[in-house]
Parts: C-alpha cells; structure tokens; sequence
C-alpha cells in the first residue's frame, strides 16, 4: 500500500527489553480444586506493557546550565 507511515508508529521503537511482546502469561505452577490452571499476567517493567520505547527529547543548548 503505497503512502507514509503514520508519525506515531515511524517514532515508536520496539522494546530491547521484551521485543515487542510486553506482556506473558505465567502459570501459578499446580492446579486448583477444579482442575484449572490459574494465569496470571505480567508486564515488563521496562516498557510498562506497551512494547515500545520511545526516545528522550533531545536537550536545546540553551536549555544547559554551564557552571564555572
């Protein structure tokens, strides 16, 4: 499909931490009375569950307090 990629997804980087899957199921490891398996979800702590990174504004020179 011919066009430009939208701003929001051309500045959005893929997490290092978790590549892209930011959020896994972990079993609880025996199963209840009823036979289940109980689930429980858990985000990376990195990217809080998004699965992206976004890069830090770059600072101005002016915004830099030089100190003698």
């Amino acid at each position: 499909m011919p066009g430009t990629t939208p701003a929001t997804l051309a500045t959005a980087r893929i997490c290092p931490n978790c590549d892209g899957f930011a959020t896994a199921v972990v079993t609880a490891g025996a199963r209840d009375s009823r036979g289940h398996l109980p689930t429980f979800l858990v985000d990376c702590p990195a990217c809080h569950g998004t699965g992206a990174v976004f890069p830090r504004p770059r600072l101005a020179a002016a915004d830099l307090e030089v100190t003698a």
